[in-house]
């Protein structure tokens, strides 16, 4: 079984290894054989990374959407730019390298399983692909609309921060086969002078990340619009600014875990993304009306 690298993490990447008892256990369920994940992550600004591999013992799928880098997999070479996915199947030598003046960043997980080459064929990473979505076998699928991806990828990562038991694998392998199902989706052309944007996809994009502090620069990448656009399409759909709405989205989260649970207050703020549990209370305060310590006794 291929290994992912031992590249070392700059600030903001991570890299999951499933252990090998859960691995033999997704091997074997009925529920998982034909697709599960043996590592994945995310690597941001990857500069210097690179790998070689003789020998591929899985398969590999790189996401980039950042920066760029270049592969060679067989016959097949090229560079990999943002919005592109790069297929490295099982027994082909490859390499791949970010680039040195603009490295990418790259979402990347190794899988198995007994339906990865049907999985192949219908993305048409098979050269015998009946109906291919990217003809000839070519390992590279350019994604339009792929921002969609990401409320996905990031429930995806957010495992590493939990335990690693085997309802966590089931759910690992389910997200992983979604992502490589609407793929082909992500593949067609998008509509040109698109100006609308999905809110329910962004709604659960904010849900998924409520342990951090989002900034409009992101959330206007989510939407593939413009900071301008995003503010003014978003305000006109839902009469509040996207961080304001972002921040109270996060403060009805707090008071249901004020009702409903035995966290404290400093334990609350933390698991939203606030270090300061007293910028929290005043934040709190001006969305609920009430510090969070009186809205728990009132509550109660």
């Amino acid at each position: 079984m291929s290994k992912p690298s031992n590249w070392p993490l700059p600030e903001g990447s991570t890299r999951l290894i499933m252990p090998q008892p859960l691995l033999e256990q997704l091997q074997q369920n009925p529920l998982t054989r034909g697709l599960y994940p043996i590592s994945y992550g995310h690597y941001l600004n990857a500069y210097g990374h690179r790998v070689r591999r003789r020998v591929h013992t899985d398969y590999l799928m790189i996401f980039c959407h950042a920066g760029r880098g270049r592969y060679r997999a067989g016959k097949h070479k090229g560079h990999l730019l943002p919005g592109q996915v790069l297929f490295l199947k099982k027994g082909v030598a490859h390499i791949y390298q970010a680039d040195s003046q603009q490295p990418w960043s790259i979402y990347w997980a190794h899988f198995a399983g007994d339906q990865v080459e049907s999985f192949m064929d219908y993305l048409g990473i098979s050269a015998t692909s009946s109906e291919p979505a990217h003809p000839h076998g070519n390992p590279v699928l350019t994604l339009q609309n792929w921002r969609a991806l990401l409320s996905d990828v990031t429930q995806l990562l957010n495992l590493q921060h939990e335990r690693l038991n085997f309802d966590k694998g089931v759910l690992a392998a389910a997200l992983l086969r979604k992502l490589l199902s609407e793929l082909p989706l992500m593949a067609r052309p998008k509509q040109a002078d698109r100006k609308e944007f999905n809110l329910s996809s962004l709604q659960r994009f904010m849900r998924d990340n409520s342990h951090k502090s989002l900034e409009l620069n992101e959330l206007a990448e989510f939407t593939g619009l413009s900071r301008y656009h995003f503010s003014k399409k978003f305000r006109q759909t839902t009469g509040d600014s996207p961080v304001n709405y972002f921040t109270r989205m996060k403060m009805e989260q707090a008071a249901q875990m004020l009702r409903e649970g035995e966290q404290t207050i400093r334990q609350i703020s933390q698991t939203l993304g606030y270090d300061d549990p007293y910028y929290f209370s005043r934040l709190f305060k001006k969305h609920q009306g009430l510090a969070p310590s009186f809205y728990r006794q009132h509550a109660g």
